[in-house]
């Protein structure tokens, strides 16, 4: 009599859905009674099953060879990854259970986050209205979970969709205020509606800055990193809809976009010069960003794509110590030159820095012995401390004095 085999617990992994085509999918018994449960209620026409296919889309990305946009390495775990969206969160590892050389997915946790972005703990999009009579921006009550055109911003060229990217360390109606002023370019005849994905943060502004100093705007936090799966995933949603997008990132917002940027280069998307980027107070490299556009075929057209003041995060993270602008030219000469113009422009270099080396040595014989060294070093202080000043970037700023009158307004008004 043969030996009887024990039942199987319903705790035990098995795959889940169909195990035909890619990776399989294994769950404990909980997690695919979930599933199943989800996979009939996204059958179902209704908002509670629009999102119930967001979350079966999600499982079944994960059985592509290539991970998903929005999946990334868990913080602090090596084996564990995370697939992000708008009201889900998937927690998986690659393991091997069938032997060959194709690895597995074990689903660890499925956790649904939407009341998280309400209470602004998690990364979402919230649209923002702008209100003529109180100059102020205000927050819908609710996030989005897609990226979707309105009547005023359809997404075509003429009216493209206007989306910022806060910084560190602010609530979500401070960022709101921000982004909304420098999606205008602090021109008050340009404010209006647009949409914000807001990035949260547990640390305050001066963290940020000096992860940008100390990495030279190369790394960011790991909020920032999850932020900028979904920020990608988002950026995916408009290309696949062929909307015309302007993103505009502010401060260490610019690291979150330049990320996601570059996940969309991994993957080689052609964005076909349907979207474009504006850095305003970057403490990302504008050098790197500037590569990504091009690489993703962005609207490169307009010259005056980024803006800052110099601030320390500023310098070191968005100028990369005043060495990002010639990279820039460089990137431009060698990478999107023409071949017969590119003799015509490297002469042009040479010569101009050598008019320029000759001009500037008799002119810093003349400077030195006038002592006016000391002085532009000061006035070169003086901005940087200003740009430093608590809150001094909050606004669009392109003078100085400015930057400082109205920081000793609001400094006034605020004690």
């Amino acid at each position: 009599m043969g030996q009887m085999q024990p039942l199987q617990s319903t705790n035990a992994l098995q795959a889940w859905g169909n195990t035909g085509n890619g990776r399989a999918i294994f769950a404990n018994g909980a997690h695919r009674q979930l599933l199943d449960q989800v996979l009939q209620l996204s059958r179902k026409p209704s908002s509670e099953g629009f999102y119930a296919q967001q979350l079966i889309r999600g499982v079944n990305s994960l059985r592509a060879s290539a991970a998903p946009l929005n999946s990334m390495l868990k913080p602090r775990h090596p084996t564990r990854r995370l697939l992000v969206a708008g009201h889900f969160e998937i927690e998986y590892e690659l393991n091997n259970y069938y032997g060959d050389c194709q690895t597995d997915i074990e689903i660890v946790d499925i956790r649904f986050i939407g009341k998280e972005a309400e209470k602004e703990q998690r990364p979402a999009l919230w649209r923002v209205k702008y209100n003529p009579k109180t100059e102020e921006w205000k927050p819908e009550r609710l996030p989005q979970h897609n990226l979707q055109p309105n009547k005023a911003q359809p997404g075509s060229k003429e009216k493209p969709l206007k989306i910022g990217i806060n910084g560190h360390g602010e609530s979500r109606n401070d960022a709101a205020e921000t982004l909304g002023d420098h999606i205008a370019r602090g021109n008050k005849d340009k404010r209006g509606d647009y949409q914000l994905f807001y990035v949260p943060s547990s640390s305050g502004a001066t963290a940020g800055d000096w992860v940008a100093i100390r990495s030279m705007g190369l790394q960011g936090t790991d909020e920032q990193r999850l932020a900028s799966r979904l920020l990608a995933l988002h950026m995916y949603e408009a290309h696949r809809q062929k909307l015309h997008v302007e993103w505009t990132a502010h401060s260490h917002g610019t690291w979150v976009l330049t990320e996601a940027m570059r996940q969309l280069a991994q993957r080689k998307i052609d964005l076909q010069q349907r979207q474009k980027i504006f850095f305003s107070e970057s403490t990302a490299s504008y050098a790197v960003a500037n590569h990504l556009r091009h690489k993703l075929n962005m609207d490169t057209k307009d010259g005056s794509w980024h803006h800052m003041t110099l601030g320390p995060a500023q310098v070191a993270g968005g100028l990369n110590y005043g060495t990002a602008p010639l990279l820039c030219y460089l990137n431009e000469l060698w990478c999107h030159t023409p071949k017969d113009e590119k003799p015509q422009k490297i002469g042009s270099l040479v010569w101009g820095s050598g008019v320029t080396g000759i001009v500037g040595y008799n002119l810093a014989t003349k400077i030195i012995a006038s002592g006016v060294i000391p002085v532009s070093l000061a006035v070169l202080g003086a901005r940087m401390v200003i740009a430093s000043l608590p809150g001094a970037k909050k606004k669009y700023y392109t003078d100085p004095g400015h930057q400082l009158a109205d920081w000793l307004v609001r400094f006034r008004r605020n004690r």
